[in-house]
C-alpha cells in the first residue's frame, strides 16, 4: 500500500511540474533565445539567431536594461481638458509639419547623408525558400503544426475574412491591412472587371467583399476545401513601419481620428488616459491618442481588442492551417509581384500601383522617418514588450530593426 501510494504521489509531482512548465512557455510563446545584438552593427537584430560578428562584443538590445521610466507619467493620464499647452504645441507643430511634407522633406536630406540609400546598396529580394524556414521557425516558436496543404474549411474567421480568390486570377490572396493590401486588391478586381477608377481608392474595401472567402453565398459557390491547391500568396511589412503608418493614418490628425466613427480613438483614450473621455471629445473636439498611447494599446490590450489594422500579421494568416505559397515583403513588393503574376491564370495589364523600389527608396518613406524619429523615445520596457507581442512578424523576414540603417529591409544574405 505504502509502495502505491509513493508512485501516485510521484505521479502527481510529475504532472504539477509539466502543467506548471507549460502554462510557463503558452505565456512566454516564444521560446527562442532573446536577441543578441552586436554593439557595432548600430543596434542591428536578427531575431532568432545570434549574431557573434567575430567574437566582437555582444549585447543583448530588446531585453538589456532600458529607461525605467513610469507607463503611467503625467503626459498621458491628462483629464478631460484635453493636453496641456507644451504637449498641444508639440503635436501641432509635427501636425503642421508632416501635413506640409517639411518634416518629410527635412528627415529625407538628414536620412539621405547619413545612410546614403542608393540603387547600388538596395538590398537583394530574400529567397522564398528561406522565407519558408523562416515559417517554419515561426510555428516551432507558436508550437502549431506545420500544413502540407492548406485546409480552409479549419481556416479560422479572421483569415477567411482577410482572404479573397479571384477565379479569373485562379489565386487566392490573404490582404493585411498596412501592408499594401489596397494595392493587391484594386489589381485583382481590375482582373475581374469589377472596378473601373484608374487608381486605387477606399471603395475597393467594399467591392473586394464579393470575392471574400468568409461570404457565405460566395464560399459555396467555390467551396473552400476545393481551394486547398489554389497558388495562394500573402505580403506582409516589418511592424515598426506598420504601426507608425498605422498610427499616421487612424490618428495624426484631426480629420482621421474619426476613423470607425471615433470609437477606436476613444478606446485608447479612455484606458490609457482618462476613462472620462467621451465620443464628443473625439469627434468635436479633435482628442487624440499620442503615438505612446497608441503604442501601450498594442503592448498590453488583447489581440482581440486590437483593430486589425493594427494587430500582428501573424494573426490573420492562420499559419497552421493555410499553407502560402509566396509571402512577399511590402519593402521589395515591386521585385517580387512579378514573380507572383507568372502564377496568374490572367495577368493584368498594370503593374501593382505603390510598390517601392531602387527609385522609391523605403528607407526615405515618411512611415520609415516617423518611426526613426519617435521610436527612439520610447521606453526600452515598452519596445521589449512590443517586441515581444510581434516577434512572430519579425521572424518571417528577419525584419531590422529601426536603428539600423538598413530598416525597414529584412536583413538577408544571398
Amino acid at each position: 500500500m505504502a509502495k502505491f501510494v509513493t508512485i501516485v504521489l510521484f505521479l502527481a509531482v510529475i504532472g504539477i511540474t509539466g502543467y506548471i512548465y507549460l502554462n510557463f512557455e503558452s505565456v512566454n510563446f516564444i521560446s527562442e533565445e532573446p536577441v543578441s545584438v552586436s554593439t557595432n552593427t548600430g543596434n542591428r537584430f536578427i531575431p532568432g539567431s545570434r549574431n557573434s560578428n567575430n567574437g566582437d562584443t555582444t549585447t543583448n538590445f530588446w531585453f538589456t536594461e532600458g529607461s525605467t521610466e513610469s507607463l503611467s507619467g503625467a503626459a498621458w493620464t491628462q483629464g478631460t481638458a484635453g493636453y496641456d499647452d507644451e504637449t498641444l504645441q508639440t503635436l501641432k507643430d509635427l501636425n503642421d509639419a508632416y501635413a506640409k511634407s517639411a518634416y518629410s522633406k527635412e528627415q529625407i536630406a538628414y536620412q539621405t547623408a547619413h545612410h546614403v540609400p542608393s540603387v547600388e546598396d538596395y538590398p537583394s529580394v530574400p529567397d522564398q525558400k528561406w522565407v519558408q524556414e523562416n515559417v517554419l521557425s515561426v510555428l516551432r516558436s507558436l508550437r502549431l503544426p506545420n500544413p502540407r496543404k492548406s485546409n480552409w474549411l479549419r481556416a479560422k474567421p479572421l483569415t477567411l475574412l482577410k482572404s479573397y480568390y479571384s477565379p479569373k486570377a485562379d489565386i487566392l490572396y490573404t490582404g493585411i491591412p498596412k501592408s499594401g493590401c489596397t494595392n493587391w486588391k484594386f489589381t485583382l478586381l481590375k482582373i475581374e472587371g469589377m472596378f473601373y477608377d484608374d487608381v486605387p481608392n477606399p471603395k475597393v474595401h467594399y467591392i473586394i467583399n464579393r470575392l471574400n472567402m468568409a461570404n457565405t453565398v460566395y464560399r459555396r459557390k467555390y467551396n473552400r476545401n476545393s481551394l486547398s491547391s489554389k497558388y495562394t500568396y500573402t505580403v506582409i511589412r516589418n511592424p515598426w513601419t506598420r504601426m507608425a503608418s498605422g498610427y499616421n493614418d487612424k490618428f495624426s490628425s484631426s480629420r482621421a481620428v474619426k476613423w470607425q466613427k471615433g470609437k477606436v480613438a476613444l478606446q485608447i483614450l479612455r484606458k490609457y488616459r482618462d476613462k472620462n473621455i467621451t465620443i464628443k471629445d473625439v469627434l468635436e473636439e479633435g482628442f487624440r491618442p499620442t503615438f505612446l498611447e497608441f503604442l501601450y494599446h498594442l503592448a498590453y490590450d488583447s489581440p482581440n481588442d486590437i483593430n486589425a489594422h493594427f494587430r500582428p500579421q501573424y494573426q490573420m494568416l492562420d499559419l497552421s492551417n493555410v499553407l502560402f505559397n509566396f509571402i512577399g515583403s511590402l519593402e521589395h513588393a515591386k521585385e517580387q509581384s512579378k514573380e507572383i503574376f507568372t502564377h496568374f491564370k490572367e495577368v493584368p495589364d498594370i503593374s501593382v500601383p505603390g510598390p517601392y523600389d531602387s527609385s522609391s527608396d523605403p528607407r526615405t518613406e515618411r512611415s520609415t522617418l516617423f518611426a526613426r524619429d519617435q521610436f527612439k523615445n520610447v521606453p526600452q520596457q515598452l519596445l521589449d514588450l512590443l517586441y515581444k507581442k510581434y516577434k512572430p512578424d519579425f521572424m518571417i523576414y528577419n525584419y531590422s530593426n529601426f536603428t539600423d540603417p538598413l530598416f525597414p529591409f529584412p536583413i538577408y544574405h544571398n
